[in-house]
């Protein structure tokens, strides 16, 4: 069986872009519940930390996993849209206490707290979607361990 590997120097910018698209997102997302702009910064500064280390970490235990993983010469390997899907349905699993707690921990009200991450669950499924699509096009890191 084949095993692909993705190289840490490709996390780390992977890391990189995800978290300005979700910084970007998590300002927007405060400030339509909470109407403060310096609050969606508090938010997305707090979360810039605690999501990108927890970001780093689904990727790498992802990396473990060659599921759904193809040849593509261009490549080296393609990832399925399946895999892409799973991703996507793990790291909201995995975030969505996050973007409970930061907002909470931030305004105080449970109630902005989850509407916050009822927004945000739909607004960053959509973008982790079409980061991990995007992505996928690019060579940039992607290697056959063994064939």
């Amino acid at each position: 069986m084949k095993k692909y590997n993705e190289n840490h120097p490709r996390t780390i910018v992977k890391a990189i872009t995800f978290r300005i698209l979700f910084t970007i997102s998590h300002i927007v997302n405060a400030f339509i519940v909470t109407g403060s702009l310096i609050t969606g910064l508090k938010i997305a500064g707090l979360a810039t930390v605690i999501n990108t280390c927890l970001f780093w970490i689904h990727e790498r235990a992802w990396n473990i996993l060659s599921w759904n993983r193809n040849d593509n010469k261009k490549l080296v390997f393609n990832e399925g849209n399946p895999r892409s899907l799973s991703k996507m349905i793990s790291w909201r699993i995995t975030i969505t206490t996050s973007n409970v707690f930061i907002p909470y921990f931030i305004t105080g009200s449970w109630g902005q707290a989850v509407l916050f991450a009822g927004i945000a669950t739909i607004v960053n499924m959509f973008l982790f979607w079409t980061h991990e699509r995007i992505w996928n096009l690019f060579k940039f890191g992607k290697r056959l361990l063994s064939a």
